[in-house]
């Protein structure tokens, strides 16, 4: 089916070419990241937008062109949103930083983070889409995959992480962060910051290293201690033959070996 493109009069969007371009990207990202891109038409992101469906092809050919102009420019918004946050050299500092930042775009900016959450799932869609617009999303992704390896290999090297993979490594600190979107809840008892500061501190024990580069981080051993267990409920109560059990050796539980778990080859994503 061939499209006719609209002249200029027909163009009811509003304001100069560059703001309708962007208001028209914003409409797209939300619809797409709610329904999906099967679930979102031309008509539903023109009556978003607040203008008819022939005024979109002024600026897109099309609902897939729209679709691929909207990842580009959220991948290209998280860029700038994480690289403007870091601001270390040392690789610690900027892991965090990195982190951060990237809990921060998901939680701050939901919309554009479910989208990308789309995209990541549809790979056959992905893998359809032009040559020239599928390079440009995956020199998008690697970019940051590819800036993320660097810093936690700069720890390795200087004994600040520990860590085997670093490819696994890599995509499971990026996994950890993607997804947070996917529960939280600006209602409940976190707030960002809550959530920021504790995915940072989970993130930089995934790669061996202490979230307090003073702490010590001590790993207390456990010890096997004789506990009487109620046999019929599995709590502590009355005697039962002395059944035993793990008890750490502090209140406070261990921080986990990040090495351990790690000796499968988890598939990851393309970038």
């Amino acid at each position: 089916m061939t499209t006719t493109r609209p002249t200029a009069a027909d163009d009811d969007v509003g304001g100069d070419a560059t703001e309708s371009k962007a208001r028209i990207l914003r409409s797209a990202q939300v619809l797409f990241a709610r329904n999906g891109y099967d679930g979102t038409s031309l008509k539903a992101i023109a009556q978003h937008v607040g203008v008819s469906t022939p005024a979109l092809y002024w600026h897109f050919r099309s609902k897939d062109e729209i679709y691929l102009a909207a990842i580009e420019k959220m991948l290209m918004d998280f860029l700038e949103a994480v690289r403007g946050a870091v601001h270390s050299s040392e690789p610690l500092a900027r892991f965090r930083e990195t982190v951060s930042a990237h809990i921060r775009f998901q939680l701050e900016r939901r919309d554009e983070a479910g989208l990308y959450a789309q995209t990541v799932g549809m790979r056959q869609l992905t893998a359809d889409l032009p040559k020239q617009h599928r390079e440009t999303i995956v020199a998008l992704q690697r970019s940051y995959v590819d800036e993320l390896r660097d810093t936690l290999c700069s720890g390795r090297d200087d004994g600040t992480f520990s860590f085997t993979d670093v490819r696994a490594t890599v995509f499971a600190v990026v996994t950890l962060c993607e997804y947070v979107h996917t529960w939280y809840n600006p209602a409940g008892p976190l707030s960002v910051d809550d959530v920021v500061r504790q995915y940072a501190d989970m993130a930089t024990r995934m790669v061996g290293a202490c979230p307090e580069p003073s702490a010590a981080c001590p790993q207390p051993p456990l010890h096997r201690t004789k506990v009487n267990v109620d046999v019929a409920t599995d709590r502590p109560g009355r005697r039962s033959g002395g059944h035993a059990g793990l008890q750490p050796a502090a209140r406070t539980a261990p921080v986990a070996d990040p090495d351990e778990g790690r000796r499968g080859r988890p598939q990851a994503p393309d970038r």
